[in-house]
């Protein structure tokens, strides 16, 4: 009897920490670089443990985290565009083409917050997908400076945040149990 007691308290302890296993953000990465290799752990670490209480957060919370910074970082762009169709010297077809990804940033930031939305009413597949369309507008910004031939565009490494951004918030919806 004790034996059987014993083989229930452990089946019982094992489920609960194979639940827990990626709750902490250092494991979440991990396990969402196993899942997609074009994650950057360093930055996918770095991203979510910069947001508040995120080290006390499990799997569904982090990747409503990776959803908010891509919501955040959008916005920042908007106002790092403002700036550059501010600067003197800003020529017609740079001020379109910047014009263009203001729009563009408008709507990643809409897809990330849909994307959280979902994730947030646990309907991940919409979430994914919603998210995802973030990867699409951020690569039709650096399209609208290559049609104009301003490569790289100014905007290239923001595309590359907002890209990844995606990335890791998908990869971890996937570690959703």
């Amino acid at each position: 009897m004790r034996s059987s007691a014993a083989l229930v308290i452990l089946a019982t302890t094992v489920v609960a920490l194979s639940s827990a296993v990626h709750a902490d953000v250092l494991g979440t990465c991990k396990a969402a670089v196993g899942i997609d290799n074009r994650i950057n752990k360093d930055l996918c670490v770095s991203a979510l443990g910069s947001y508040r209480h995120s080290e006390d957060e499990n799997t569904w919370s982090l990747a409503k985290i990776a959803a908010i910074i891509g919501i955040r970082y959008a916005k920042n762009t908007n106002a790092d565009i403002m700036a550059l169709l501010a600067k003197p010297g800003t020529d017609a077809k740079m001020k379109a083409a910047l014009g263009k990804c203001q729009e563009l940033y408008y709507s990643i930031r809409v897809s990330f917050a849909q994307g959280h939305a979902n994730i947030e009413q646990r309907d991940y597949a919409r979430g994914k997908a919603k998210v995802q369309e973030a990867i699409i507008l951020a690569h039709e910004c650096n399209n609208v400076f290559a049609k104009i031939a301003i490569i790289p565009s100014p905007l290239v490494h923001h595309s590359w945040y907002s890209v990844h951004m995606a990335i890791i918030c998908t990869a971890i919806t996937n570690l959703i149990k």
